[in-house]
């Protein structure tokens, strides 16, 4: 093959070089203009133009804000503050607010002279979605003003006659949805949608966003994505437009979901993943969904058996009834389902019927469910057994004058419950399950009585009911339980009668949950016949118990348990405590045992208690009363009311402190009281002891209300008979510092001095004491206690001495030589007074006295180890000095006050 000549392919080369030049050139000269040129041409000028075109255009006034030409990166309009303005038959909030709206113009509809929109961008857009009283919703009135414009399909690639329909994308909008002039909580955040024209009689919509509640912090990463995909047909009526639709949302926590929903968290616990398709018209709409929530659970129970929900549900919506018609809802659990049909109208008032059957259902399945929903259920729950029946629902679903229908009835099968503790498993016979009509009638209503079951009621207004007939099962005691109950939709009542072994019955409710803590630490006691509890109890409460701002109880009792032969151990005592008999009263939030009959290490008592149901430790009984330290007793406080017929200090010690250990009584107790492992609970209520030895003193008749709250321990009155007398004790003793700090008052009323002396097994003075002294002491061990004591005294000493008897022939040989006759003289002499009244301090381990009047103005000091130091005077301006102990005291020869 021949090839080309030089000449000519050089030509053609700087033909094609001159071409490519002037082209670049060319775009460089428009680009120069565009710039410079369009920046300068006033498009406000049309700015009325086209805020009505946009009017004409959506049916609604259209605000704009400044508009500018923009040639990059598309040639066409910014526009900033678009406001499209509400119907004002649906508020005065506008429509639409965008501050950025892109305006972007087909560069091939300018060269045949006309105006066409590409695409039409708004960032940050906030959108409200209005529904009236009537059921229609804003934007309507939009869709039908769009379909009444011809359009091209937006990507049609060859300009028509007809304008082709922009593409509509919202960036990063917020949609609010309100009902009337209320805006809702519920809004989507960080939503993206796209609206365009696929077919010139359809157009498809893209929509993403975030849900969210306003009136709530959530975190939006943890709400899921909602999507939305599908289609809407051209109609000149609203509920003619033929829609499908195809709706996800993914990625959303059950907690988070709970809380948009009910507003708080409801302590459930996996992920949601729901879609749902929609075809049709508005009047004939069909529905299909499907629901599936992976490993659901609560936040504190985790089930044996894994939940997962696996739901579909299908339906026909009829707009002109207001009515889902033709619902079949199938949720397949094991080898069985359950199957809801039926149908639903009337939203605002909602009326149904509907139809479940329940085929082949295990019991595991409800076990799961029940600990969804319910807090306090153990997690090491096992059950096995099968569910078969079928109940019909016919009325409304909201409060009527006439309670809705619903009839039916369910059997269970081979049912046996393993509960942890519990030796062997639970087995019950065969369960019915029926609504009232198919009940039958006790044996006492046969018989022509009519005797109505505590806690259970077979009618309640607006709440059908169904109803457990009662059955028996053997819980280890000689006789069985029956078991009989009622269930609505907000709740349960359960009654349990007969007998049970108490380990399996403290076992089960601990694993349960549905006694609290009435019944912690009960066990069997280790030696004797049978421990055995005789009860009579309904127990009721709600389905659902959220985890936050729940502030009542999780079950509600009534009734009474009676339980013989057991023990309970108690955290913050040493040693359990052995029961021989006590009933236990069941009220709202509380249990309140009676006529207990206990052995605490040794010691007999008798009497009562009161304790919250639903406190199940103490640390979270305590945690309520660690701010107040008021008079009144926190609501979770333990009542008690004990009687002992005598009680010895050192056996007291042992109870409370444990045996073997030794140290001052008050000091242990209260290093037990405040000790970290186990703290004690709040306490208040009274004791009363025939005789409380302490040593050798003897308190008879003592009565006392004591308290614990939190780090204090409250004496709010002690009052006993002693010594001939009768003392009383009032004050508080502190433990939160390094150690217990005291504050006490003390009265004493006729007390004998001679038998205060014999507690020391001496013998000094005579006569009565009645007084008073305000105290307070730190520390643990005794020389601590002396060493910090302070206060102040005041007693009334009458007809008294302080030798015992008659002076000795020693003591009074003595006197004699110093004018012994005119001590004897004197009205107030050490060897006998009518009256002392005498005050002082308590300092240095001393009562140091002040002088009262001239009647009685003895000085000096009586150390706590009873050693004399005092000023007595006699007569005139004589001064006996007193030496020596209250057992043996010496007497000094008189001398004048200024000799001393």
């Amino acid at each position: 093959m021949s090839e080309p000549a030089t000449g000519i392919a050089s030509i053609e080369g700087h033909r094609r070089g001159s071409f490519l030049r002037w082209v670049v050139l060319g775009l460089a000269l428009a680009f120069v203009a565009a710039a410079v040129v369009l920046p300068l041409i006033n498009i406000n000028r049309y700015h009325r133009t086209i805020a009505e075109s946009l009017t004409r255009s959506v049916g609604r006034p259209v605000h704009l804000g400044p508009v500018q030409l923009q040639l990059l990166p598309h040639p066409g309009l910014a526009i900033t503050d678009f406001v499209v303005e509400e119907d004002p038959g649906f508020g005065a909030e506008p429509l639409l607010r965008a501050p950025s709206v892109t305006v972007s113009l087909r560069l091939t509809s300018l060269w045949r002279g006309r105006l066409e929109v590409s695409r039409i961008d708004l960032d940050n857009a906030s959108l409200n979605l209005v529904r009236d009283e009537r059921g229609q919703w804003n934007f309507g009135s939009l869709l039908i003003q769009a379909a009444r414009i011809p359009n091209a399909p937006t990507a049609q690639r060859h300009a028509t006659a007809t304008l082709r329909f922009p593409y509509i994308d919202f960036r990063s909008a917020r949609i609010n949805f309100k009902t009337g002039a209320e805006k809702k909580a519920f809004a989507f955040l960080n939503s993206d949608l796209s609206i365009w024209l696929a077919e010139p009689d359809q157009w498809r919509l893209r929509f993403e966003g975030q849900p969210a509640r306003t009136d709530l912090d959530l975190d939006l990463a943890d709400t899921g994505l909602m999507r939305l995909e599908g289609s809407c047909n051209r109609a000149s009526a609203l509920d003619e437009m033929q829609v499908k639709l195809h709706a996800e949302w993914n990625k959303a926590p059950l907690g988070q979901v709970s809380r948009m929903i009910f507003g708080q968290d409801s302590g459930w616990r996996g992920l949601l993943r729901a879609e749902a398709d929609f075809a049709g018209d508005i009047r004939n709409l069909q529905m299909n969904t499907r629901i599936r929530v992976d490993d659901a659970h609560r936040q504190e129970f985790t089930p044996l058996t894994q939940l997962n929900i696996d739901a579909s549900c299908r339906g026909v919506y009829q707009h002109a009834m207001r009515s889902i018609d033709d619902l079949t809802c199938l949720w397949p659990v094991g080898d069985g389902h359950l199957l809801l049909t039926g149908r639903v109208s009337k939203p605002t008032r909602p009326e149904a019927r509907l139809t479940l059957e329940i085929n082949h259902t295990p019991v595991a399945f409800a076990v799961s469910a029940l600990g969804l929903l319910r807090r306090g259920l153990t997690p090491s729950l096992s059950a096995t057994g099968l569910i078969n029946g079928q109940f019909t629902y016919s009325g409304q679903f909201a409060p009527a004058r006439r309670a809705p229908a619903l009839s039916g009835q369910a059997t269970v099968e081979s049912l046996a419950l393993d509960f942890p503790g519990v030796e062997r498993p639970i087995a019950f016979p065969t369960l019915h399950l029926v609504t009232p009509e198919f009940a039958a009638p006790p044996p006492h209503a046969r018989r022509g009585r009519s005797r109505q079951k505590p806690g259970l009621s077979r009618e309640r207004q607006g709440h059908p009911a169904i109803l457990l007939q009662a059955a028996p099962f053997a819980l280890g005691a000689p006789s069985p339980l029956e078991l009989s109950g009622q269930f609505t939709g907000s709740g349960f009542a359960m009654r349990f009668s007969g007998q049970a072994d108490l380990g399996r019955l403290a076992a089960l409710s601990k694993s349960s949950g549905l006694l609290g803590s009435s019944l912690a630490g009960l066990t069997p006691a280790s030696a004797g016949p049978q421990a055995t509890a005789d009860l009579n109890l309904t127990l009721a409460g709600p389905w659902m118990t959220p985890v936050e701002g729940f502030a009542g109880a999780l079950t509600t009792a009534q009734g009474w348990l009676r339980v013989e032969h057991a023990q309970a151990k108690l955290d913050w005592l040493p040693e359990p405590v052995e029961i021989a008999s006590a009933t236990a009263n069941f009220f709202p939030n509380k249990v309140a045992w009676s006529n207990a009959s206990l052995i605490v290490n040794g010691i007999a008592v008798r009497g009562s208690f009161a304790f919250p149901l639903h406190c199940n430790a103490a640390d979270e009984c305590a945690a309520s009363d660690s701010e107040g330290q008021g008079a009144s007793a926190p609501a979770d406080a333990r009542q008690f009311n004990l009687e002992i017929a005598s009680l010895d200090v050192a056996a007291l010690e042992s109870a409370l402190i444990g045996a073997g250990r030794h140290g001052e009584l008050l000091s242990a107790i209260l290093a037990q009281v405040e000790r970290k492992a186990a703290p004690w609970p709040p306490l208040e209520g009274t004791v009363h002891v025939g005789v409380l030895s302490m040593g050798g003193l003897a308190l008879h008749d003592a009565r006392g209300t004591l308290a614990v709250r939190g780090s204090r321990v409250e004496i709010t009155s002690l009052d006993a008979g002693s010594l001939g007398g009768s003392v009383n004790i009032v004050g508080g003793i502190e433990t939160a510092g390094s150690s217990p700090a005291y504050s006490l008052d003390l009265n004493w009323s006729g007390v004998g001095v001679a038998e205060a002396a014999a507690i020391f097994h001496e013998k000094w003075g005579a006569g009565t004491v009645s007084g008073e002294a305000t105290l307070t002491l730190e520390g643990y061990s005794a020389s601590d206690l002396a060493s910090s004591a302070r206060g102040t005294f005041r007693w009334d000493w009458i007809n008294g001495s302080l030798v015992a008897g008659a002076p000795p022939t020693e003591t009074s040989a003595h006197l004699e030589k110093t004018s012994f006759a005119g001590v004897r003289a004197a009205k107030f002499s050490p060897a006998h007074f009518s009256r002392w009244q005498a005050s002082g301090t308590i300092a240095d381990q001393a009562l140091k006295f002040n002088p009262v009047d001239r009647a009685n103005p003895v000085t000096g000091s009586i150390s706590f180890d009873r050693d004399l130091d005092l000023l007595w005077p006699i007569r005139d301006a004589l001064m006996l000095r007193i030496r020596g102990t209250l057992a043996h005291p010496a007497f000094e020869p008189p001398q004048t006050a200024s000799e001393h």
